[in-house]
């Protein structure tokens, strides 16, 4: 597959005039939408980590605007079936059958026909196949969490100012779910429950495995490589799966796969899983997305591993060890206390975030946004222009469109011909990613730390401040 001069001067430059009137790319006209139709107009994907995301999300929504020339995977059984997915696709859409596979994904990068590449790999493969990605000069979503530590965050923010690219994180609740997080960030900020006092957001807690025993990696997976950033260990894992259904049904408990999250070494648990989502809603309704709202102080009122820690490190290997149980309080500046917690049974939910104030409170979460305030609106609606100022570049969105299933990947695209800021923009995200790391932190160490947005940092705390940054396998250091 060859890219054109045609395509590539289009990606650059087409909607240049009137550009900065599209400014976030939420809205889109017939005529843009039209322009996917023609295959020099179309960009060429490429895919690298082809786990559940890529199947459930990824592949469906990409592939709607233009063909896939190759994806990237350590396991080459869910390499094997992620190009089936796409050779499916490709064959509705009478497009071309020739898709490669490549365990090494810079490999992928170095194909000069593959303008954009979306990232869905585990956790803490992010940061490097992003900064590759852009220095390879492909445009590039990427799946929250974007990062596994808050220095990993400053290293993509340099390589993208380096760059001239643009890249949307997956934090598709800013844009999608029927708009009504986006409508929970408009309410708080035009003060639909008056001074905000408290927000509670709720996100469960991590699994719990019991001892894994050794065992040999599969025989697909590259284990060595799989690991990358994070220390050679041995691969452990259950001898039967424990989940029949939902997101890890089909795998046994491991180090690998579905479950790799639930290792500190990998992710972050819960804060960098459903935290990546409701903290980022709670932070951007709050309007506390800059990097000037002050120190925010971190309380651990309540947290419980599975795990003995020791100095903020996990005592043994041989099973999950993130978070279970916890309950953390968050005070800003202005005294505002955010409650970042498993469940809130008093409160009368299990998932979602809850803004009180002086004038009432209301719910949000994935399934329902409710409270006085949110039955208010049928009297007294938001002002015109209120979803758009929520935006890094506001703009007016595409109420038929905007907050469908979907909408955050057509963001992505549209965002590749105009070139503006998508929705999910990399200096928000992380700002709100540096605080669950934060949380993470003080849950670790068992105690109260302050972090400060400004600097980074945790002020003269030595020991919070040695998880700032991890030290990374020789071979696999990332480099801006």
């Amino acid at each position: 597959m060859t890219v054109t001069t045609g395509r590539r001067t289009f990606l650059k430059s087409s909607f240049a005039t009137g550009a900065a009137g599209l400014g976030v790319g939420l809205r889109t006209s017939e005529s843009e939408a039209a322009t996917f139709a023609a295959a020099s107009e179309q960009p060429v994907i490429g895919f690298i980590g082809t786990g559940i995301r890529y199947h459930t999300y990824h592949c469906q929504q990409a592939l709607t605007f233009g063909p896939c020339a190759g994806l990237a995977d350590v396991d080459f059984v869910q390499a094997g079936r992620a190009q089936q997915a796409a050779i499916d696709i490709h064959r509705e859409q009478k497009r071309p059958l020739s898709i490669g596979i490549y365990e090494d994904y810079r490999h992928l990068l170095d194909r000069k026909d593959v303008d954009a590449v979306v990232i869905g790999s585990v956790d803490h493969w992010h940061t490097k196949m992003v900064v590759d990605a852009l220095h390879a000069g492909k445009d590039v979503y990427c799946e929250k969490p974007l990062t596994l530590t808050i220095r990993e965050g400053q290293q993509i923010v340099k390589a993208l100012e380096k760059s001239d690219r643009v890249m949307q994180v997956g934090t598709q609740q800013r844009t999608e779910f029927s708009q009504r997080f986006a409508q929970a960030a408009a309410m708080v900020r035009d003060q639909r429950v008056g001074q905000v006092r408290r927000v509670t957001v709720c996100i469960g807690g991590s699994r719990e495995s019991g001892v894994l025993p050794k065992v040999a990696p599969p025989r697909s997976l590259n284990w060595e490589r799989w690991l990358g950033q994070a220390p050679l260990v041995d691969y452990r894992s259950a001898s039967e799966v424990a989940d029949t259904r939902g997101w890890g049904a089909g795998f046994p408990f491991s180090r690998a796969h579905r479950y790799y999250r639930w290792f500190y070494e990998y992710s972050g648990g819960k804060l960098t899983d459903w935290g990546a989502h409701h903290v980022d809603v709670a932070m951007w309704a709050l309007n506390k997305l800059g990097s000037d709202i002050g120190e925010v102080k971190i309380d651990p009122v309540e947290v419980t591993h599975p795990v003995e820690f020791q100095d903020g490190h996990p005592v043994s290997d041989d099973q999950f060890n993130c978070a279970t149980k916890f309950n953390v309080k968050c005070t800003f500046r202005d005294g505002i206390e955010m409650y970042v917690r498993d469940t809130a049974p008093e409160l009368g939910f299990t998932n979602g975030v809850m803004f009180e104030g002086s004038k009432g409170r209301f719910l949000v979460n994935r399934g329902k946004i409710v409270g006085r305030p949110v039955e208010d609106l049928k009297q007294n609606p938001l002002p015109e222009g209120a979803f758009a100022q929520l935006y890094a570049e506001p703009t007016t969105p595409d109420l038929g469109d905007f907050g469908g299933d979907g909408y955050h990947m057509k963001n992505f695209m549209q965002c590749l011909k105009t070139r503006n800021t998508p929705a999910s923009d990399v200096q928000s995200h992380n700002r709100m990613l540096n605080v669950c790391h934060a949380i993470n932190i003080a849950l670790r160490l068992g105690r109260a730390v302050t972090y400060d947005p400004q600097t980074e940092m945790f002020g003269n705390d030595t020991q919070a401040n040695s998880f700032v940054a991890r030290e990374q396998r020789k071979g696999y250091e990332i480099n801006v």
